[in-house]
């Protein structure tokens, strides 16, 4: 993986949207911004080929033998200074923001420079998933550990890590 970019923003809205675009990722991400709650969904999708039209069984308990396998996964991004609405365990992370001063330089780039490592060991995990038949169970990583020492260290090693995405405007 390559140095991560930050792309330049007028908000976290554009922020978010403009990322996604300059991720290496084979597969799709959407990213919705619900006003009313003052969130951010970004979803992640998956496709890898079952060549072996291996019988897979979702976590519903559908069972499938499809050539082309999807896996989809979200995150969420919500204001920490609001009430909560939403259950966490239906994301694979759920990340917070500080109201309208979005999040600092530190924790955008740490955000970026995470997901990109998130979705490469996701494309691999899932192609193990369908050739090992030792591996019972894909599902996405999200390492809160990870995460905060990579914040850690842009808080050293940017210029200006304080700097804010705020949140947008509307």
């Amino acid at each position: 993986m390559g140095e991560v970019k930050l792309v330049e923003a007028a908000d976290l809205n554009s922020f978010l949207k403009e990322t996604v675009k300059t991720l290496d990722f084979d597969g799709d991400i959407f990213v919705n911004w619900n006003k009313k709650d003052r969130q951010f969904e970004m979803e992640l999708t998956f496709y890898a080929e079952n060549k072996e039209a291996t019988l897979l069984t979702d976590t519903l308990g559908v069972e499938s033998t499809e050539p082309v396998v999807t896996f989809i996964d979200e995150i969420l991004i919500y204001d920490k200074n609001r009430e909560k609405n939403f259950d966490e365990d239906d994301y694979l992370v759920c990340l917070p923001y500080d109201g309208k001063n979005g999040w600092s330089l530190a924790e955008a780039k740490a955000f970026v420079s995470y997901l990109q490592i998130v979705l490469d060991n996701g494309e691999s995990d899932l192609l193990d998933f369908l050739t090992d038949d030792e591996k019972e169970i894909f599902e996405l990583v999200w390492s809160e550990d990870e995460y905060k020492k990579i914040i850690d260290s842009n808080m050293l090693s940017l210029p200006n890590p304080n700097n804010r995405i705020k949140y947008p405007k509307f």
